[in-house]
Order: C-alpha cells, then sequence, then structure tokens
C-alpha cells in the first residue's frame, strides 16, 4: 500500500515538476521570438534608411553652407585683425567670433521657420541626419560658451585654441555617420578630411596662419558640400 502511495506521489509531482518545465521552455521561446521581432524592426528601419538613400535628397545643405560662409568670414576677418590690415585692425576676436554666431542664429532661425512645413514631412533619413547635425551644433555652441567662461575664469587668454580643432573633429564625425546613413560615400571622404587636417590646425595654434587654414577647411567641409547637396535638393 506504501508503495502505491509513494508511485502515485511522485507521479503528480513529476508531471508538476515536468509542466512547469514546460511553461517556462514556452516563455523562453516567446521571449526568444519577441527578441527576433525587435531585431526584425531594426533592421527593417535600416532598410528603409538605405532605400531612401537611394533616392531621397538630403534637405540639410543651406545650414552647412551658410556655416560655412558665415565662420568661414570670421576666421578670414580673424586672419585681417590679427596681422593689422585696415580697416580691420583692432577687432576683438569675441566681437569677430559673437558677431558670426549670432548672425549664424538669426539667420539658420529664419530659414528653419520659413521651412517648417517641408521639415514636417522629412523622411526617416533627413529625420537621422537633422538630429546628428542639430546635436553638433548645439555641441559647438555649448563648447564655446565653456571656453569663453573659462577664459573669463582662469588666467590663461588662450583657451580658444581648442575651438577649431573641435569643430572640425564634430564636422568630420556627423560627416561619416551622415555618409552611413545617407549611403552616399564621397561624405566619407569629406568626413576623413576633417580629421586630417585636425593635427594640421593644431601644430599651428597661435600663428595667424591656422585661420587661413581653418577658413579653407571650413569652405571645403561645409560651405561646398552644403552648395552641393541644396544643388541636389533642386534637381530632385
Amino acid at each position: 500500500m506504501l508503495y502505491i502511495v509513494l508511485i502515485v506521489t511522485y507521479g503528480v509531482f513529476g508531471s508538476c515538476v515536468e509542466l512547469n518545465a514546460c511553461w517556462q521552455g514556452i516563455d523562453h521561446v516567446e521571449k526568444g521570438m519577441s527578441d527576433l521581432s525587435r531585431l526584425k524592426a531594426d533592421i527593417d528601419f535600416v532598410k528603409t534608411l538605405a532605400v531612401e538613400g537611394g533616392r531621397v535628397p538630403l534637405n540639410g545643405g543651406f545650414p552647412l553652407f551658410l556655416a560655412g560662409l558665415v565662420f568661414g568670414a570670421a576666421a578670414l576677418l580673424h586672419y585681417a585683425s590679427v596681422i593689422s590690415i585696415s580697416p580691420f585692425a583692432g577687432l576683438s576676436s569675441f566681437a569677430i567670433w559673437g558677431s558670426a554666431m549670432l548672425l549664424y542664429a538669426l539667420w539658420g532661425v529664419g530659414w528653419g521657420l520659413k521651412n517648417r512645413a517641408a521639415l514636417k514631412v522629412q523622411g526617416n533619413k533627413n529625420r537621422v541626419v537633422g538630429t546628428v547635425w542639430g546635436g553638433i551644433g548645439f555641441s559647438i555652441f555649448l563648447f564655446s560658451v565653456t571656453l569663453a567662461i573659462l577664459s573669463y575664469r582662469l588666467p590663461n587668454s588662450h583657451l580658444e585654441v581648442f575651438m577649431m580643432p573641435m569643430v572640425l573633429v564634430l564636422y568630420g564625425l556627423g560627416w561619416i555617420i551622415t555618409a552611413e546613413v545617407s549611403a552616399q560615400r564621397w561624405m566619407t571622404l569629406v568626413g576623413i578630411g576633417c580629421f586630417v587636417v585636425v593635427p594640421l590646425i593644431a601644430w599651428m595654434s597661435l600663428r595667424p596662419e591656422q585661420l587661413l587654414v581653418y577658413a579653407l577647411a571650413l569652405i571645403c567641409s561645409a560651405l561646398i558640400p552644403g552648395w552641393l547637396l541644396m544643388a541636389r535638393e533642386k534637381v530632385a
């Protein structure tokens, strides 16, 4: 009798254990299927970006063109001030670059308000690229404000030399990401060019010629590529 009870007890508890193991296995399978679904959604999103990269034009050419124009001109004006070319001799770097930032901000806001309807219907590719360059622009602004505060608080008056290499590093990063998202490989060359110029800019610190190299770098990494994007957008 005791033997029969033990057999029945083992059968009941053994079945429960096996059933529990079965449910755990089902939960594991469902979790794996959920992970696969998320992975598939990510892959589909990347595919969408790749397809758009081949047929949807980028609509951020003007802000880049404007950045190259305004800040490239500011670099040339700063160079003229440093080597005392009349009538620019005596202009402070704060006045030159502060005015350039204000002009760019006002012009950029005006462009954004004028094109806000078109920007609302942009595709995934333009949203990603716009987010990347928006983050880069805000980072440059925040870094410039930080350097201004440090220059005011600390006795070192040469902290601004960090600004130009940092801008080109961020530009290079932006072009590399944009190239991958939009499947336009020429942008990769622009990004690599930015990275190549950074050590040269650093080596020429505190020399007037550094401003000429920086102006040329802005023309090649912002003004010309921005103009090309604008031209392709009009054709499309």
